[in-house]
C-alpha cells in the first residue's frame, strides 16, 4: 500500500468513529430530555390509553384476573342471581365463571342469553352467548362462558334475552 492509501483509510476510519460517537450522544440526550410523567400527568396519561389494563391483577402463573367491583358484583338475570364471579384471562382465552342460583318457586329451563361485556364508558366489547343450566328452585349451578381474546379487562357485563 502507497502511503496515500494509508492516510485516506485511517481518514475514513476516524470520520467513522466520530459519526458513531456523535449518534450515541444524540440517542443520549433525546432519551434525557423526554419528560418523565408523574403524578396527575401519569393518571392522564392511564385515561387516555386504552391499552392501559386498569381492571386487572396479574396472577403468579400470569392469569389476568378482572378485579372490577361493578364487573365482579352479583346480577339479576329473572329469577336467577348470578355470583361468585370470576373473569380471568390465560392461554389465550377470556373465561367468566359464576355460580347460578334459582330464587324462584319455578324450575327454570336451559336457555342461551347473552352477556354484553362493556368497557370502562359502559360501551360494548363484545356480547358472548352462554347456555344457563335447567336449574330446579334453590338450585346453584355454574355459568361458563369464553371467548378466544384478551377481554380480561372489561369494568362491567349485562346480562340480556337473546333475541
Amino acid at each position: 500500500m502507497r502511503k496515500n492509501e494509508k492516510r485516506l483509510i485511517l481518514v475514513l476510519v476516524l470520520i467513522t468513529v466520530v459519526a458513531i460517537i456523535i449518534w450515541f450522544n444524540v440517542r443520549n440526550k433525546r432519551k434525557d430530555t423526554q419528560p418523565v410523567a408523574t403524578g396527575n400527568a401519569q393518571n392522564q396519561q392511564e385515561q387516555e390509553d386504552p391499552n392501559v389494563e386498569k381492571y386487572i391483577t396479574e396472577l403468579a402463573d400470569g392469569t389476568k384476573l378482572n378485579t372490577s367491583e361493578e364487573f365482579n358484583n352479583s346480577k339479576t338475570y329473572k329469577n336467577l342471581t348470578i355470583s361468585n364471579i370470576q373473569y380471568t384471562y390465560r392461554n389465550g382465552e377470556t373465561l367468566l365463571l359464576a355460580d347460578v342460583t334459582n330464587n324462584g318457586t319455578e324450575p327454570c329451563e336451559m336457555e342461551i342469553v347473552k352477556l354484553r361485556i362493556l368497557d370502562e364508558k359502559g360501551q360494548e366489547i363484545i356480547t358472548m352467548k352462554p347456555l344457563l343450566p335447567a336449574l330446579a328452585p334453590g338450585e346453584t349451578d355454574q355459568l361458563n362462558a369464553a371467548a378466544s381474546a384478551d377481554l380480561a379487562n372489561a369494568r362491567d357485563f349485562e346480562i340480556l334475552e337473546n333475541n
